[in-house]
């Protein structure tokens, strides 16, 4: 019984273990950064709730895209501040030539609710 209760407690540990890991929000941010960046809309999407998925446009992202690849290679995001209250993150986006802000609010199951760049 007690092997059979420690393999119990493994699964959980790594069920929970994954769903955190589903839930990063920089992992999220950036994978929807890459999607944007490779003009990507239908992967973009995947990550945000349904309400805001029907906001994002093909050209929107196509748009945003152009202007990223402005600034060369993508090279990733460090994060600037958080939160928690309202679960909102903004990042530092870092290209070869320059850099963005990137703003973003999750929702409790790790979706997005909001996706904003700026240039600085």
């Amino acid at each position: 019984m007690g092997q059979a209760l420690r393999r119990l407690a493994a699964l959980a540990a790594l069920v929970l273990l994954a769903a955190c890991a589903a839930r990063d929000p920089q992992s999220t941010t950036n994978a929807v950064t890459r999607a944007v960046y490779n003009d990507d809309a239908a992967s973009a999407v995947g990550y945000f709730d349904d309400p805001t998925r029907g906001t994002v446009t093909r050209a929107g992202v196509g748009l945003l895209s152009d202007k990223m690849h402005a600034l060369g290679r993508y090279d990733g995001l460090k994060l600037l501040a958080t939160d928690a209250r309202t679960r909102e993150y903004t990042y530092r986006a870092s290209f070869a030539k320059g850099t963005m802000n990137v703003v973003v609010r999750l929702d409790d199951a790790g979706k997005l609710v909001a996706y904003r760049v700026f240039p600085t």
